[in-house]
Order: structure tokens, then sequence, then C-alpha cells
């Protein structure tokens, strides 16, 4: 049996993960008036901003996520699409 985790417990683990590593994070409220395409969660680490778009395996990101993605990355931020924790401690790890 395969058991499905949803974005939102995701996010809490990616959350949680942060907060006990001592990294800096907050969420982004998304809504009227919100910059399109914004992440789920920035951190901030050794200097380096990065962005945290939270999917579940099967989720996709919109056209806004990704145009949004080209320019943190453009600007030389740091982009994570984050499937599980992992992903996030992966990136982490390079800084």
């Amino acid at each position: 049996m395969r058991i499905k985790i949803n974005e939102t417990d995701i996010k809490k683990v990616i959350k949680d993960w942060l907060n006990i590593k001592g990294i800096f994070n907050f969420h982004l409220l998304a809504g009227l008036g919100a910059y399109k395409g914004c992440p789920d969660r920035i951190a901030i680490y050794k200097g380096k901003i990065i962005c945290i778009e939270v999917k579940t395996i099967t989720g996709m990101q919109s056209i806004h996520q990704k145009l949004f993605q080209k320019n943190v990355e453009k600007a030389g931020g740091i982009y994570v699409l984050a499937r599980c924790v992992e992903d996030v401690e992966e990136i982490i790890k390079t800084i």
C-alpha cells in the first residue's frame, strides 16, 4: 500500500526541519495582491536566499512559478522545488 503525503504535511516537515537547524525562514501568504508565483517559503542561510516551492510527487509548477524561479536564479538566488524535506537538505549541504 502506498501512502499519499499531501502538500500541507510536506510544508510542515520542511518548516520544522529548518527551525530545528536554526535556519531563518518564513512562510509567504498567497492571495489577492501577492506577487504571482511566489514560493511557499523563504529561507536565508549563510547569506543566501533560498526560495522553496513545495509540491507533492505529482504536483506541477504553474507558469507564474516557473517564471518566478527563472527570475530568482537569474538574480543569483536559490530556488528549490521541494517534494520532500530531503530536497531542501541537499541544497543546504551545498551552501
